[in-house]
């Protein structure tokens, strides 16, 4: 019975984290790592799991709903590629360097710190209401231009250097608390560089299947993932992808921005009520 409990538990977590990840271009993590931490308290059938597993756990599994994403993305031709292989060359070594000091030190006193920072952002990213600007007007660097379904035109455009730097963060950020990374990537490319929400989306799961697959690939060296939940959460969070992406697709653009402010909000507050 234990066991049977387990698995339609796991699935079910790993189908909602990947909807909401796919969503909002999340990754999912933000669900399985508190799930897998707390879920020991509610159900005698789970064991404790050591943060740095249920990182690592996490981080396998969104490889997985981030790759179901992308190819349903890509077949809506959501995605821009170039930008988000040029978002890779900082993502990756920072996902990798967040994962290495995830297995030195205790990250309790970090997350607080990174809750605050959401908080903020969600603060800006409510102060800001011009989603689609002319960004071209500020950076002179790459500037790209996209159309979405409903016919509306955006033109966006970023530094080259200061979208990699941040990427760096964004990818340390993302191997330190195993959330994927997309919790400051969305903002980044949609509030900051002016990408339009679906674009940011989108492509946000593209640059999160690789940030993912590489701290993965280093939590696998040492050991810490559990593969037994990390086999039950991947089904689920598989077709979970798939669902995020026809559902975005669905909403429109303001919908999709109001979304991504609500979910950065909601997760920061989290973060600090579960570390003050």
């Amino acid at each position: 019975m234990d066991i049977l409990l387990q698995v339609l538990i796991l699935l079910s977590i790993g189908l909602v984290a990947g909807t909401v990840g796919s969503l909002v271009g999340l990754g999912g993590g933000i669900i399985i790592v508190p799930m897998l931490l707390n879920i020991d308290r509610f159900l005698t059938a789970f064991s404790t799991v050591p943060i740095h597993v249920a990182v690592a756990t996490s981080l396998v599994t969104i490889v997985f709903s981030s790759l179901s994403s992308t190819l349903a993305y890509h077949k809506q031709k959501r995605i821009d590629f170039k930008s988000g292989l040029l978002f890779l060359i900082g993502s990756v070594p920072g996902s990798l360097l967040g994962t290495y000091i995830n297995s030195l030190l205790n990250t309790e006193r970090f997350t607080l710190f990174f809750g605050i920072l959401l908080v903020c952002i969600s603060a800006f990213l409510f102060v800001s209401t011009k989603l689609n600007r002319k960004s071209k007007e500020i950076y002179k660097g790459v500037i790209r231009t996209y159309t979405n379904d409903e016919g509306e035109a955006y033109t966006y455009s970023y530094s080259l250097p200061l979208a990699i730097g941040l990427s760096i963060l964004i990818g340390l950020i993302s191997g330190l608390f195993g959330i994927g990374g997309g919790i400051m990537l969305v903002p980044m490319m949609a509030f900051l560089f002016g990408f339009p929400p679906q674009l940011a989306v989108a492509t946000s799961m593209f640059v999160v299947m690789f940030t993912t697959l590489g701290s993965s690939i280093s939590y696998l060296a040492i050991g810490s993932i559990n593969f037994y939940y990390a086999l039950l959460l991947i089904p689920g969070a598989w077709f979970g992808g798939k669902i995020g992406a026809f559902i975005n697709q669905k909403l429109k653009t303001e919908t999709i921005a109001l979304l991504l402010r609500l979910v950065v909000l909601i997760y920061g507050i989290k973060l600090m009520l579960e570390n003050i």
